[in-house]
């Protein structure tokens, strides 16, 4: 009995493997004579974008305050003999005696021999030096320069500045927009809860980076409720300038205000009680409370009369602007560059910078604004407009405002915001 099980049994083993074996060689055969062949795909490696390295190890030399090229280069084991060499070769492009203090280089070798050395001025200016079988060469290059549109909206919930920092947008851009709109609205004293803005500008690219700014081509600004247009036009012959739809220069022959972003703390008044003498005396001039420190503008060109200290005033400008107007800028902490008397000065030019100089309890700028040899309230004034556009350029004109006003970024996503602007109860006075 236990040799007939152990028969069959090795009868099912054995079919088994026969089956097996079948089975394995049926499945050769197929593959091999009638299953289509793929050859395998190559495999595809990711696109990784080289990532743009920073200028600071693009060229990591530098020329140190109170410095020179010549000590660098020393100080980087390059022999007298070779830099010699260099600054002559360059002598025709640039003088590397003149390199002023933070201009980046690197210097480039094969081996041990220094065969090239580039210098970065900005994105867009470079200087290139080879030296080829022994003899130095220079040569400037500039960088080719792409221009993008792009656009930036925004609405002021506490400041003009702060609405331009939640809409993402450099502060050089919200400085232009105000010196676009300085003529019809006092940024110091005239921003209010809601106003909106909207701007297009020329963004510069030298490859994929930005390198600055161009014009804002158009802008609106709408201040309580009145909306300013802006258009950037620049007629064949005429110096260019920002115009209203209509083609009125947006100019004025003043600035509305001597300090950009500055509050009015004390208006004209010819009968205020003095803050410090305790008396009741004449306030003839408007009071913009600022940090020391910041810029103070000529409201309009014309001669420095006086830059001096000026008894309670402390240091002083005043400014002729012709035989009928001229202006006043008191309590200054120091002057601007090259303001002195006799001096020409342009409109918006930096005229000093405010303080607390003279009679003074904290730092403000005093400004007073004389007519027909009489002190007037500066915040009542109406001034006529420069020129508008010329009658023969209106067409063109009327083309390019539609255009560029047209091409402005939608209100649709400007939400408004009912927080309150932010006052002090407290303000300088002189």
């Amino acid at each position: 009995m236990d040799s007939r099980l152990q028969k069959k049994t090795r009868l099912f083993i054995g079919l088994i493997v026969f089956l097996v074996v079948c089975s394995c060689f049926g499945i050769y055969y197929y593959s091999s004579e009638q299953a289509p062949y793929f050859e395998p795909e190559a495999a595809i490696e990711p696109h990784i974008e080289t990532p743009r390295l920073p200028v600071e190890q693009l060229y990591p030399q530098t020329i140190p305050n109170q410095s020179t090229f010549y000590t660098v280069l020393r100080g980087l084991n390059v022999d007298a003999q070779s830099i010699h060499q260099i600054v002559t070769a360059t002598k025709p492009v640039m003088d590397l005696g003149r390199l002023s203090s933070g201009t980046r280089f690197r210097l480039k070798y094969e081996g041990s021999d220094l065969t090239g050395i580039d210098f970065r001025f900005s994105a867009i200016e470079k200087l290139e030096l080879k030296k080829v079988n022994g003899t130095w060469s220079a040569q400037k290059i500039s960088e080719k320069v792409d221009t993008k549109i792009i656009s930036f909206k925004g609405i002021v919930s506490s400041s003009l500045w702060e609405s331009s920092e939640a809409a993402d947008m450099d502060p050089y851009l919200v400085v232009q927009l105000a010196e676009i709109f300085g003529w019809q609205v006092d940024f110091a004293r005239e921003v209010r809860v809601n106003d909106r803005w909207r701007l297009t500008v020329e963004q510069k690219y030298v490859g994929a980076e930005p390198v600055g700014w161009g014009n804002i081509l158009a802008a609106n600004y709408e201040n309580a409720g009145q909306v300013h247009s802006a258009v950037f036009f620049q007629a064949e012959g005429q110096p260019p300038g920002y115009f209203a739809a209509n083609g009125d220069s947006l100019r004025r022959m003043f600035l509305k205000s001597p300090i950009q972003y500055g509050k009015v703390t004390s208006r004209f008044n010819r009968r205020r009680f003095h803050p410090i003498l305790k008396i009741a005396r004449p306030h003839l001039g408007v009071d913009y409370g600022a940090p020391t420190g910041t810029p103070i503008r000529a409201v309009g060109g014309g001669t420095v009369s006086l830059a001096a200290w000026s008894g309670g005033g402390g240091r002083t400008v005043k400014i002729n602007h012709n035989s009928y107007y001229r202006t006043s800028y008191l309590h200054m902490s120091r002057f601007g560059s090259g303001i002195r008397a006799g001096a020409k000065v342009q409109q918006g030019q930096i005229i000093g910078y405010v303080g607390t100089s003279g009679l003074s309890t904290g730092p403000h700028l005093h400004f007073e604004f004389w007519s027909g040899g009489k002190v007037v309230d500066p915040l009542g004034q109406k001034f006529p407009t420069a020129d508008p556009v010329p009658p023969k350029f209106m067409a063109e004109f009327r083309q390019v405002s539609e255009k560029q006003l047209a091409a402005l970024p939608g209100w649709e996503s400007v939400v408004p915001n009912v927080q309150a602007l932010s006052s002090s109860s407290t303000s300088p006075e002189d």
